[in-house]
């Protein structure tokens, strides 16, 4: 079991940004004679802000759902920010080292963080202290996209169905990482049919989709966008969704629930910045946003890509993320999953 330990966020915040008294006095000083100098004594850094390139980091590998909607939004809120946003991915820990980095930089606008629920509503099922990170250190921005999850085998394989899958003497099945939606959905669905399976994590749902290509492992969960490229040039046999209702583009696809398996899981993700950045550059950022969402290029990106909008509003995160803990801690107790530290 892995056991992580780290320093409260805020107090390293406090740490690493905090300025002595004489340095914060000249800074302040030298501050001011600038905002004269170039403002005319009107005006703000804020009410400037954006005024360099920005950084959007991803916390995933390269090449999976998260980063090709995260580069298509960095790309989309170009425009309406009127700067370069620059997209790093820093994977590890279903996104708990790169999150944890964005929401421990300056609190200046300029470090954003692409932010999926999975870390906060799952991870702590699998991971005893996977993260000191809470939906408390960040401000949350605006609410992006939501995504299902699909189960599929090869079309080599001889898993024609969920039922064949089950009944197989042993399952090895691919999973996005520990912690991840993508592992606790078949878990859960395995759990409950009895099945003896045994999850393969990969850091990303790439890379499931890699082994699975390869013959590695029997089945994969993964969201649609990943599986669908492989889904429509034969390679892949959904078997089912884990969505509520069927998704609108995988119509003859049942969902878990249709086969007997009361599983509803998907993957919600929002831009988020450090807490404690001023209220007018998450103003500022909101709005780009609000713009970069409504753009025909982010559109069909969602479109082609399969992603639905999620159209919530911020202060909607948290109570959605909260229900959904508890649902999923419900399921994990009854059928004895995970459940870290316990």
């Amino acid at each position: 079991m892995l056991s992580v330990t780290r320093e409260s966020n805020a107090i390293r915040r406090r740490k690493s940004y905090a300025m002595p008294v004489v340095g914060a006095i000249g800074a302040a000083a030298l501050v001011l004679s600038g905002c004269g100098a170039v403002q005319g004594g009107t005006g703000s850094a804020e009410e400037d802000y954006p005024t360099r390139e920005l950084t959007l980091t991803v916390p995933f590998a390269p090449g999976g759902s998260s980063d090709l909607t995260g580069r298509a939004l960095s790309q989309a809120l170009e425009e309406p920010l009127g700067q370069s946003v620059v997209v790093e991915n820093k994977e590890g820990a279903n996104g708990a080292v790169g999150t944890d980095e964005a929401l421990n930089a300056a609190p200046d606008g300029y470090q954003l963080l692409f932010s999926s629920q999975s870390l906060f509503s799952v991870t702590p099922l699998f991971v005893e202290d996977a993260t000191a990170v809470t939906l408390d250190d960040m401000e949350i921005v605006a609410p992006l996209t939501e995504e299902g999850y699909v189960l599929v085998t090869s079309t080599e394989s001889e898993y024609e169905d969920l039922d064949s899958l089950i009944e197989a003497e042993r399952v090895r099945f691919a999973t996005s990482g520990v912690g991840s939606g993508s592992q606790f959905a078949p878990t859960a669905l395995f759990a409950i049919a009895g099945a003896n399976a045994e999850d393969v994590p990969h850091d990303g749902g790439n890379p499931a989709v890699t082994s699975l290509l390869g013959g590695h492992t029997d089945a994969t969960t993964v969201q649609i966008a990943e599986a669908m490229p492989r889904i429509e040039d034969g390679s892949f046999r959904p078997l089912a969704v884990f969505s509520e209702e069927r998704n609108v583009n995988l119509p003859d696809v049942p969902t878990a629930k249709e086969l007997g398996y009361d599983l509803n899981v998907s993957q919600r993700r929002w831009l988020a910045v450090p807490a404690e950045t001023p209220d007018e550059v998450v103003t500022t950022l909101a709005d780009a946003v609000a713009e970069a969402k409504a753009s025909d290029e982010f559109q069909q990106f969602l479109e082609d890509n399969y992603i639905d909008n999620w159209d919530a509003e911020p202060a909607d995160v948290q109570e959605i993320v909260a229900t959904d803990s508890e649902r999923y801690r419900a399921i994990a107790e009854e059928h004895g999953i995970g459940l870290a530290g316990e």
